[in-house]
């Protein structure tokens, strides 16, 4: 059951690199210019997400997570913000967000966060390139846990775009409390570049 749960999970990803969200670039009240939520024609159906009831894309390099469901696009949100270091996360306490998919496997009210949705980071593909990375000499520790999507404390980070987590994928107070109420345990949720 654990090994064709990997293999779905594998397959699935697969087809999300092979079908990428674009960014577009957005004018900033400012007058810069920042990455803004997906263009409409982006939003096109997920049809490989077709048998899944609720399904979440967060995209690192856009800074936007998506809902989808039963592959019908649904809602994004922006002005999320990751872990504090770049790059991909290869053991605890590295404050990186990992990339793969992953399911909520817990919701509850948090006293800082306002939400939080535990995903079953580490995966068995997460828990192989942690035993790469120590054999490369690359890990200091364990591949770590409680990776989630919360709220923060930090609006005014998540506002310019400021990475400030230990890893975990972090929403504006009432965005995470409007995605905690659509989505239920078990939903989806892939986190690329």
């Amino acid at each position: 059951m654990i090994r064709c749960e990997a293999i779905v999970r594998g397959a699935l990803a697969l087809l999300l690199l092979l079908v990428p969200l674009a960014c577009t670039t957005s004018t900033t009240s400012q007058g810069g210019v920042g990455l803004g939520a997906p263009a409409r024609d982006d939003r096109a159906p997920l049809e490989w997400a077709r048998s899944e009831p609720w399904v979440i894309v967060v995209r690192r390099s856009c800074r936007t997570l998506s809902v989808y469901h039963y592959g019908d696009w649904v809602r994004t949100f922006d002005k999320v913000a990751f872990g504090r270091v770049p790059g991909v996360k290869v053991h605890e306490g590295d404050r990186r967000t990992p990339n793969g998919l992953y399911r909520i496997v817990g919701k509850r009210q948090h006293p800082r966060w306002t939400r939080f949705m535990l995903l079953d980071y580490p995966n068995l593909s997460d828990r192989d390139d942690h035993r790469r990375a120590m054999a490369d000499g690359l890990a200091a520790a364990g591949p770590g846990g409680e990776i989630g999507i919360h709220g923060t404390d930090k609006e005014r980070f998540n506002e310019l775009g400021i990475d400030w987590t230990f890893g975990c994928v972090s929403l504006m107070n009432d965005d995470v409390a409007e995605l905690y109420d659509m989505v239920p345990d078990g939903t989806l949720v892939l986190i690329e570049d």
